[in-house]
């Protein structure tokens, strides 16, 4: 009778451990760790100081003056600086923690006073007020246990190499002294051993501070909540816009196909009918009836590519955005310049909102801006699609609230972009538009 042979069980299943996956030793990562921890917490003694005498300073100096006008402007001030002592310690974090802390900071009110009120009721400024006091004894007890973990562990490891140049005061002669140092030697063996054994203790002691600080910093001077409220709240008002933009967008393909190309096959129709009634008894005049509706079918078929044009230009999306951009300004009415620099193509939903950026832009150049010249420049900046389109007409253009400027606003803000007018009176006016372009 013969036995199965036994396998040895090896766990098997999305729990099962991979070998490729399991943490290996590395020394370089290990040694990076431990001088960025070191770097950390014995910076921090400088920062931090500076950082607290800064807070301290000028929230004296603030409170003092603030029974006097002066002492508004001052607190301002003060707040601002703190801003600046507040980015200082994001980076240092940034040290040893990759993650960015980003702070969110109310923007200032259109006057003095709603600026005074913004600043006042700004949680995020008193908290890094908070943070510079408090982080004070922290970043000391920091650089004082990296100072002691690691000048221990080092001074121990390395006993043997310094000890002989130690001061000696029994004033031996030379045998005296070998024979003293031959015997030591057990001695700075063990003190060496000892050492090492520190390094590990000094590498967990450090990292531990290191990453109580880190997120007291993360704690007092990051807003990731309310960033992330803040981002919500920004994509719910680019949704409303783009919902609004696209209804409206219907409207006007159904107005325009209602009051054109539908009406003009209406009246071929109608020419048609009337034609074939007169084929018998009026030829020529049946003739003349159908040369009209091939005429008002010419017409109708026209209209019916203009507005398709202005849906989905197919040449965009056979050839490009420059090659559709080129198309564009070769009807229309002011003379155009058109720089296209583009290292690749962009994602079609951004090329399609930069052409209609251009097509509203040169449109409204033509009805409302008199000008001679207009200049059009599309690039890539800081991994966002721009797209640049200055004229040299009379200015004082407006995003009004129902235009074609708040429907590309609202085109453009729906790829997370923003689309800004600069048009003071007598010109010139530049819009542009920046959309997110990172494939």
């Amino acid at each position: 009778m013969s036995t199965a042979p036994t396998v040895p069980f090896s766990p098997v299943g999305p729990d099962a451990p991979d070998a490729a996956s399991r943490p290996r030793f590395d020394p370089l990562r290990w040694l990076r760790q431990a001088v960025g921890d070191a770097t950390y917490l014995l910076l921090g003694l400088a920062t931090g100081t500076f950082c607290f005498s800064v807070a301290v300073t000028l929230a004296s100096l603030s409170a003092g003056l603030f029974v006097l006008i002066i002492g508004i402007p001052v607190a301002m001030v003060s707040s601002e600086i703190l801003r600046w002592c507040a980015e200082l310690e994001r980076m240092r974090a940034r040290i040893v923690d990759p993650r960015p802390i980003r702070g969110v900071y109310r923007p200032g009110g259109p006057g003095f006073m709603a600026t005074v009120r913004t600043f006042a009721s700004d949680g995020r400024r008193w908290r890094d007020l908070g943070y510079h006091v408090i982080q004070f004894p922290v970043s000391v007890a920091g650089f004082c246990i990296a100072t002691v973990a690691w000048a221990t562990a080092l001074a121990l490891t390395f006993y043997p190499v310094y000890s002989w140049a130690l001061p000696n005061d029994r004033g031996d002669d030379v045998s005296a002294w070998l024979e003293r140092q031959i015997g030591t030697v057990p001695a700075n063996v063990g003190l060496m051993l000892l050492g090492l054994a520190l390094i590990p203790v000094a590498y967990l002691v450090c990292r531990g501070t290191t990453r109580v600080a880190v997120e007291l910093t993360r704690l007092l001077l990051g807003d990731d909540q309310e960033r992330l409220e803040a981002r919500v709240s920004h994509l719910e008002q680019t949704r409303s816009g783009a919902v609004d933009a696209s209804a409206a967008e219907l409207r006007r393909i159904e107005r325009d196909l209602h009051d054109g190309a539908q009406a003009r096959m209406v009246a071929v129709a109608m020419d048609l009918g009337m034609a074939d009634e007169r084929m018998a008894d009026d030829p020529e005049g049946a003739r003349e009836l159908v040369q009209g509706a091939r005429d008002e079918a010419r017409r109708a078929l026209a209209e019916m590519r203009d507005l398709v044009r202005g849906i989905a230009p197919s040449v965009l999306a056979d050839r490009g955005l420059e090659a559709a951009l080129t198309s564009l300004i070769a009807r229309a009415p002011v003379a155009v310049t058109l720089d296209v620099v583009l290292p690749q193509r962009p994602p079609a939903s951004a090329e399609t909102a930069a052409y209609f950026v251009v097509a509203e832009a040169l449109a409204n150049v033509g009805k409302h801006a008199a000008a001679e010249h207009c200049a059009i420049v599309v690039d890539v900046v800081d991994g966002e699609l721009r797209v640049r389109v200055e004229d040299d007409g009379v200015g004082d253009a407006r995003i009004g609230a129902d235009g074609g400027l708040r429907g590309l606003q609202d085109r453009v803000a729906a790829l997370d972009g923003r689309l800004t007018l600069t048009s003071p009176w007598n010109g010139p006016t530049i819009l542009e538009a920046r959309i997110p372009c990172a494939s």
